[in-house]
């Protein structure tokens, strides 16, 4: 790393956080999105999607050197808020970030603005769903990532840091699905912009699909970074836009043995 390069990771995971803009829910209005975020049994349902599989992807990463910001509404329930904070203690450097309703870029701005350190040169925004993995190396391949980039976009344009190789996660009626994908447009899971501190964009600047379209994008397709889950409380589609891979199950254990904190047994049963 550039001994004038400082920097720092900060990963935005946006908890039940009751947007104006920015995901499908939003058009419903804020008072019917708010009954939807906080009814009693989504929340549930999200909190054990995020013990089981969020949370300990985090807590298994090889480099701990980053910050976490979860950002929740001004009036996100107490009791709620309370387990919340039992959960990321863990974390080295874990901060919930309360705020009233605001578009989504407004918010993890302020969430990121709230987090970032005055000793770092570029601020690593990346993007997290409280319901999906990332590999337990993710954070060290970013940040092996950063210089090289740098170096070819420069240093004082934003740039992105995006993976296309992982596993889908289908929770059916029927049964769960696991399965490799190779997406052709950048997934959000894991993608990070590397961006001067005091700059105006982030990772939530533009729509995760079309980020190559407006910045200088390095996406990694070979290695499995992440684990994303589709089912019925997902407010995007859940769709694959590239390659569906099927591995074979020893494939499977093997991919999950060196990336990721999970045995498969574990993920074909999660939220039966």
């Amino acid at each position: 790393m550039p001994p004038d390069v400082k920097p720092q990771i900060i990963v935005v995971i946006r908890f039940s956080y009751v947007a104006l803009s920015g995901f499908r829910l939003s058009r419903n209005g804020e008072q019917d999105v708010r009954a939807l975020l906080y009814a009693s049994d989504r929340l549930e349902r999200r909190f054990r999607m995020f013990e089981a599989l969020t949370l300990p992807s985090l807590l298994a990463q090889t480099d701990p050197d980053f910050t976490t910001a979860v950002l929740v509404g001004a009036d996100f329930p107490h009791p709620w808020k309370k387990r919340l904070e039992a959960l990321l203690r863990p974390l080295a450097d874990a901060r919930i970030i309360s705020l009233p309703p605001l578009s989504n870029f407004k918010a993890t701005k302020k969430a990121l603005d709230r987090c970032t350190s005055s000793k770092a040169s570029h601020v690593v925004s990346m993007r997290l769903d409280d319901d999906d993995a990332i590999s337990n190396d993710c954070i060290a391949e970013t940040r092996r990532t950063i210089p090289p980039l740098l170096q070819i976009s420069g240093a004082e344009n934003p740039a992105i840091i995006a993976f296309n190789c992982g596993l889908f996660l289908e929770q059916r009626a029927a049964g769960n699905t696991l399965y490799g994908v190779n997406e052709k447009t950048p997934l959000g899971i894991g993608m990070s912009m590397v961006a001067p501190r005091g700059a105006r964009p982030t990772i939530f600047s533009t729509d995760h699909r079309m980020v190559h379209t407006r910045w200088n994008c390095f996406t990694d397709g070979m290695t499995p970074r992440f684990i994303r889950t589709v089912h019925a409380d997902n407010d995007s589609s859940g769709f694959m836009s590239g390659t569906r891979v099927e591995h074979s199950d020893d494939e499977l254990d093997a991919i999950l043995a060196q990336r990721f904190p999970f045995s498969r047994q574990a993920l074909m049963t999660l939220g039966s």
